[in-house]
């Protein structure tokens, strides 16, 4: 019994010194193309109730004094505050109830007769143990890919 507790005590210990070693920031950048004017493209990412609408794995949105939460599909509660309106430049703090924080922010551009996108989010995870989770089963990447490709449909879909 004893060399069991210690074998779990040696690979409890592993598995934190794991995590203490992998940094608590994470960040994803995505960039797309969308044939409308910057005008467009941030008065629809700005519609924050009409995003259900359009946005995949968005449960529900409860607008706040200082914002709004999403409600993912997953049961997340990730509280925005608006810190840019833009249009050039949006940007948003965030705060989920699974114990991270970060930012998003998105650059708009004018290109041809449409808008070139920079998505970047940066989260802050500073419990150990979730930074092995968030690396295991969330990429911040493709999350911000998959936001933008929803964006452009909703964006160019009349």
């Amino acid at each position: 019994m004893v060399r069991y507790l210690l074998a779990f005590g040696a690979f409890a210990l592993s598995v934190l010194t794991l995590g203490l070693a992998l940094p608590a920031t994470r960040e994803g950048r995505a960039e797309a193309l969308i044939a409308a004017p910057p005008e467009r493209v941030a008065a629809v990412i700005l519609d924050v109730i009409a995003q259900e609408e359009w946005r995949s794995g968005l449960g529900r949105i409860e607008v706040t004094p200082d914002g709004w939460r999403e409600v993912t599909a997953r049961g997340e509660v990730i509280a925005f505050t608006l810190t840019d309106p833009g249009p050039a430049r949006i940007a948003l703090t965030m705060a989920s109830d699974r114990g991270w924080t970060g930012e998003w922010v998105a650059m708009l551009t004018p290109e041809g007769g449409g808008t070139r996108i920079a998505v970047t989010e940066r989260a802050v995870v500073r419990n150990p143990l979730a930074r092995i989770a968030v690396r295991l089963f969330f990429d911040p990447a493709a999350f911000a890919a998959t936001y933008l490709a929803e964006l452009k449909t909703r964006v160019e879909t009349p």
